[in-house]
């Protein structure tokens, strides 16, 4: 399932849309937040509620040990 096709909500497209980029595969919440100019807690709602069903949480977080996240149809 693609992204493009079920995200419509304005918020969710700026999260989606930043995981889509092409210069990361995987991101964290923070970067994510950075980008969208949304909090924290708003990407992170937004990545709970399409968890496993459009995106993914890495099993190995970042160097400094914050989740990793990406698009299933990227990371698999």
């Amino acid at each position: 399932m693609k992204w493009k096709d079920v995200i419509t909500d304005p918020d969710e497209i700026k999260v989606f849309m930043a995981l889509d980029g092409p210069k990361y595969t995987w991101r964290t919440v923070s970067a994510i937040a950075r980008q969208t100019g949304l909090t924290e807690d708003c990407v992170l709602q937004i990545l709970k509620k399409h968890n496993m069903e459009l995106t993914r949480l890495s099993e190995t977080p970042s160097a400094s040990g914050t989740p990793l996240v990406g698009l299933r149809e990227r990371v698999g």
